[in-house]
């Protein structure tokens, strides 16, 4: 029988923002000369409405990866993966396989799992697993599944007496080359805004809870996009339920979000993390403001 434990949760749940483009002309501020000789009537042209400014670029092309990203130099397993629509998912894995995941209806997250796979050329099995869900934690036993390389991964677990299905595709974002300088300023989302320097120090409120320590890459010096993140509650506020001293590790990466009304997209990060004993998790995404 597994264990159930309640579990008091942390953050905001994740945030899929609902971007739209905005900006405008400004108008001309010159007077036009008067003539002394009566000009025609006419019905005057309509004015066409200023085209919107959109902050946002396109998606990086997984048929052509930039140099360096997981897409490119990555080992087909490790990285970004996701469904999208109103269910939607976010999970990330690294190259030791440590494999972590967010599933949301909407804006609201459903299911947040933390644990390890064993691959092999083209089939994973399930090392350890700790999945929550409606406020209480489960451990995830019995995993196993496929993946093509840079396409799809897919399979089954099971907790708390349920089969849980997972079929995912390999995201876009992969194709992307980072840095460590590509997380460095601050990013925000409803109640929660996290400063990133130029070494990957962080600071900051998470689900405002005033946290430090780091945003730095998985693989030192690579251009991959996945992230460790650890940060600790460091100091207390009277609408933080996390005591002073809690730390949270996982992983974080650069996801994209499609602008309403373009065919861009705006670069959010995407993180999820947890305690070493299981009890309090952290997730997020967060964007530039």
């Amino acid at each position: 029988m597994n264990t159930k434990i309640q579990t008091p949760f942390l953050l905001s749940l994740i945030a899929t923002v609902a971007l739209t483009a905005c900006g405008g002309g400004g108008g001309d501020s010159s007077t036009a000369s008067k003539s002394t000789t009566p000009a025609p009537t006419s019905t005057p042209a309509s004015t066409p409405s200023p085209t919107p400014v959109v902050d946002g670029e396109s998606l990086p092309d997984l048929a052509h990866p930039q140099t360096g990203s997981t897409a490119d130099a990555g080992n087909g397993l490790e990285g970004i993966w996701s469904t999208s629509g109103t269910s939607h998912t976010y999970a990330t894995i690294d190259p030791t396989n440590n494999l972590q995941y967010v599933d949301g209806i909407a804006t609201i997250a459903t299911t947040e799992f933390f644990g390890s796979i064993v691959p092999t050329s083209s089939t994973w099995v399930l090392n350890t697993g700790v999945k929550y869900s409606g406020g209480f934690f489960y451990t995830a036993s019995s995993g196993s599944g496929a993946f093509a390389a840079k396409q799809t991964f897919s399979g089954s677990y099971v907790a708390n007496g349920s089969t849980v299905n997972l079929a995912w595709n390999y995201d876009a974002a992969n194709a992307l080359a980072v840095t460590q300088s590509s997380v460095t300023g601050t990013w925000t989302e409803t109640n929660t805004s996290l400063t990133v320097d130029n070494a990957g120090a962080v600071s900051g409120t998470m689900s405002n809870c005033p946290v430090s320590g780091t945003l730095v890459l998985t693989t030192p010096l690579s251009n991959k996009n996945l992230y460790t993140f650890t940060v600790t509650v460091s100091g207390t506020a009277s609408s933080c339920s996390a005591p002073s001293g809690t730390t949270f590790n996982g992983q974080a990466a650069i996801v994209f979000l499609p602008i309403s009304g373009s065919s861009l997209y705006k670069r959010t990060i995407f993180y999820a993390a947890k305690t070493a004993d299981n009890s309090r998790y952290a997730i997020g995404q967060v964007a530039k403001p």
